[in-house]
């Protein structure tokens, strides 16, 4: 099983929206469940009572209303994903939500304008580095971030594995270090772009073996240096 660190970024958004009995995702309905039934207990007589009552069906609310949500729907893209990434071996670090920022604004597309990316997951192996986008976007909303300019998925992880580029050469002198970009779309719904041509698109059958027939590149020493350094950038 690969080493895992830190925590999925749309997960710890998703927790911090929630009531603190709330862990995990698969929680919610249960904590939810268990919140009713409080509430349904407390007898609604006296001003100590219906405060408590109160408190307890604000609880109740407060995860109705985070559920079936972009939020929701992308934290449970997110955990299949590192669900399925954790099935590589113990050679495999995989590192989540991981943000970085450059000391200094660099030029993509023509404008001085990239500076910070934010990365779902980023696999460190022999096999080289892999940033990964998921996306766990219906058709509707593809249509909707298009229509409302929105930052096309391939273009957000192109420049996330831009930034790691930088970093990685800043951070060790790498002369051109071995980064992937890759997107991870969980419904299938999104192809290769030619736009976009350094950007690999794989899904959750072909992820795994995509990485694991890359040439091994990197010494043990490069990678124990790299993921200490880019532990310091997880979400915690």
């Amino acid at each position: 099983m690969a080493i895992i660190h830190g925590l999925a970024d749309t997960e710890k958004r998703l927790l911090d929206k929630l009531p603190k009995e709330v862990k995990s995702i698969d929680d919610m309905d249960s904590v939810k469940k268990e919140f009713k039934k409080q509430y349904h207990s407390i007898e609604d007589k006296g001003l100590r009572n219906k405060f408590s009552r109160w408190r307890k069906k604000r609880q109740i609310l407060k995860i109705a209303r985070n559920q079936n949500t972009s939020l929701h729907s992308g934290t449970k893209g997110e955990i299949r994903a590192l669900d399925t990434l954790s099935q590589l071996d113990d050679s495999f670090h995989v590192l989540c939500g991981v943000n970085l920022e450059l000391p200094h604004y660099v030029t993509y597309n023509g404008k001085r304008s990239l500076k910070s990316a934010q990365m779902d997951f980023v696999i460190v192996s022999q096999k080289g580095i892999q940033v990964i986008e998921v996306k766990n976007w219906t058709d509707t909303y593809i249509f909707k971030n298009r229509e409302n300019g929105g930052l096309e998925p391939h273009e957000q992880v192109n420049r996330a594995g831009r930034v790691m580029w930088i970093s990685l050469k800043e951070w060790f002198g790498m002369e051109n270090p071995n980064v992937s970009a890759v997107l991870l779309p969980i419904r299938g719904n999104m192809k290769y772009s030619t736009a976009y041509r350094f950007v690999a698109v794989k899904d959750l059958v072909n992820i795994i073996p995509w990485i694991e027939k890359k040439k091994e590149i990197l010494s043990d020493d490069d990678v124990e240096k790299i993921v200490k350094k880019l532990k310091k950038h997880v979400t915690k």
